[in-house]
């Protein structure tokens, strides 16, 4: 076997873990006790699909996307530090 065909196999696997993996994350999205809750599995959700584009990015050898995926988690970080920080301040104006 070939490395190249190997590996191609092995980013085919991946790609369906990751999908998998992405059950347990939406159903904490759906049903979160809290705001906190549904804001990581957010995140974690938004995390598995750049993790799904990189390897798509691998199997195409596109590196086009490569750019969308970076700036796409530099503003998913950006979002989660806003939102937190208005999380902060909202628990202290209830106390």
């Amino acid at each position: 076997m070939e490395t190249s065909s190997f590996l191609y196999y092995c980013a085919i696997v991946s790609i369906s873990i990751l999908t998998i993996s992405m059950i347990f994350p939406l159903i904490r999205l759906f049903k979160g006790p809290s705001l906190s809750d549904r804001v990581v599995a957010l995140d974690h959700v938004s995390i598995i699909i750049m993790s799904i584009v990189l390897m798509d990015i691998f199997i195409s050898r596109q590196l086009i996307y490569l750019d969308i995926v970076l700036v796409v988690a530099f503003v998913l970080s950006l979002g989660t530090m806003i939102i937190a920080r208005f999380l902060q301040k909202s628990l202290k104006k209830d106390d």
